[in-house]
């Protein structure tokens, strides 16, 4: 399985002001791509340099193996389906009627009008005039025109913004089956963590321009480090106890942090604690949750 989208030392600048810096960006084909970073990260611009939206200061994309911004861009772009910021629409026409024209304009089959409403779940809609549509539905119908020709490849920026929990959960549950089901690579962006882990095989984490990881889901969570936290009534007394012992530990915010350890190990441990008078007060197992080391990653607050 190779990579579907390859960029190197991608930039982009505007002004003075470097918006991409040097993005070596990895797509492999046949998985969700989750492409996570804080609002105004660099994802969008990003995305729009792949479809050729935007012109790169410096660096390469290829698409398919080929270079995005040749020759064969046009060619390219029939197997490229996108929602790029807010889905655009002619409000005063129904959902069919819109698709009807963006299927008529790319010479697209017209039965794939009702296939791509089954899969969003708006039959129940199409006769709707878009301007009476929830934020939600104009999101569905701008996935549909995105799914029109079934593209080989999918970038959806923020696709879930608009959408009610129910919705949300929808659009996840849709996201995860294009690969399966239709084939489909799929780029995603969001700043919202919780949303790519539910979502992605993949995961590129950008801040301010620059990736700063890329690696899979299982990888990102490998990250999590595990500890088990002792609270005593003398941690000094205590650390000292577990030197003795070979079992090194530090200290934070109170408390003594061991290694993970089995748990015969642990309860030994206690018990010895205990038998040298030192109060025990908690036993805790913690571990570093995926938003700590997203902030670790990005070095910023930001919305997760």
């Amino acid at each position: 399985m190779g990579n579907l989208i390859e960029t190197r030392n991608l930039c982009k600048k505007y002004g003075n002001i470097l918006r991409v810096k040097n993005l070596d960006m990895k797509v492999p084909e046949g998985t969700v791509y989750g492409f996570l970073g804080p609002n105004g990260a660099g994802k969008t611009t990003t995305m729009k340099m792949i479809l050729g939206l935007a012109k790169p200061t410096a660096g390469s994309i290829s698409v398919f193996g080929r270079p995005a911004n040749g020759k064969e861009r046009m060619e390219l772009l029939k197997h490229i389906g996108s929602l790029i910021e807010s889905p655009s629409y002619y409000g005063h026409l129904t959902g069919e009627e819109n698709l009807r024209i963006m299927q008529t304009l790319r010479g697209i089959p017209e039965k794939h009008i009702r296939e791509v409403l089954q899969i969003v779940r708006m039959e129940g809609q199409k006769d709707k005039k878009v301007s009476q549509y929830s934020m939600g539905m104009k999101q569905r119908l701008g996935l549909a025109c995105a799914l029109l020709g079934y593209p080989k490849l999918l970038l959806l920026d923020e696709p879930t913004n608009g959408l009610d929990p129910a919705g949300i959960q929808e659009m996840r549950e849709l996201i995860r089956a294009l690969p399966r089901e239709y084939g489909m690579t799929v780029l995603v962006s969001s700043h919202l963590l919780s949303e790519i882990d539910q979502m992605a095989d993949t995961v590129g984490i950008i801040c301010d321009g620059a990736l700063v990881f890329q690696d899979t889901l299982t990888n990102l969570h490998a990250r999590s480090q595990h500890n088990i936290a002792l609270r005593t009534s003398n941690n000094a007394m205590t650390a000292g106890f577990l030197q003795e012992k070979g079992i090194p530990c530090k200290t934070a915010d109170g408390y003594l942090l061991l290694p993970d350890l089995e748990d015969a190990l642990v309860a030994e441990l206690c018990q010895g604690i205990v038998r040298n008078h030192i109060g025990l007060f908690r036993v805790e197992k913690q571990e570093k949750s995926l938003e700590d080391i997203f902030l670790d990653l990005t070095g910023k607050a930001a919305s997760l």
